[in-house]
This record gives structure tokens, sequence and C-alpha cells, in this order.
């Protein structure tokens, strides 16, 4: 399959897993367990599931590893940005808060390389 028909099957998989992750959303009961089932989570299975089948296992275990450590980035970022926006204010907690990000994720990048 060329490039231009898989990003086409991604997209419209992607749609889908979108729908059906939002009405499982809808259906679950706290509301605040309903970002477990957000657009995030059925974009990357999606993209997942179409590598898997037209490229091969390999490339599936680098993309979940790149999703694992970009998650642990995410993560410090948001343990951090509250804390330091209140101290700093908006711009420069932001900021510093992203540089953060970027370090965890730079210090990640050699364990998936």
């Amino acid at each position: 399959m060329n490039e231009v028909g898989m990003i086409a099957l991604r997209a419209l998989f992607g749609g889908l897993l979108v729908t059906v992750f939002a009405l499982i959303g809808e259906m679950v009961s706290p509301k605040r367990f309903a970002g477990i089932f957000a657009a995030g989570p059925a974009v990357a299975l999606a993209g997942m599931t179409i590598t898997l089948v037209f490229i091969g296992g390999r490339q599936v275990a680098e993309s979940a590893q790149g999703m694992i450590v970009g998650s642990v980035a995410l993560v410090a970022f948001c343990a951090s940005a509250a804390p330091l926006v209140e101290r700093l204010g908006t711009a420069a907690g932001s900021v510093v808060a992203l540089a953060i990000w970027a370090a965890v994720a730079a210090l990640g990048w050699p364990l998936i390389s």
C-alpha cells in the first residue's frame, strides 16, 4: 500500500475509534473516568494497528516505546506546571514546565534509541 493510502486508512480508522471511545466515555460513570477514553488513546491504537498490519511488529514496538517516554515527560510537565505557574506566573511557569518536559523527553530518548 502506498503512503497516501496508509495515511487515509489511519485517518479513517482513527476517526472510527475516536467515535467508539467517545461513546464509551459517555456511558462511563463517574464522568471523571471519561478522559481515559479520549481521542489520544484511540488515535494511537488506530495508528499502531495499521502499522502492525502493513509494516510489522518492530515498528509498533518502537512507536510504543516513544509513546511511553512521551507520557512520562507529560506527567513531569503536569506535575511541575501548577506549582511553577503559581510561583513564577503564567508565562514563566509555563516556559519552565515546558523545559522540564523537554529535559525528561531528551533523557528518555537514548533509552529507546
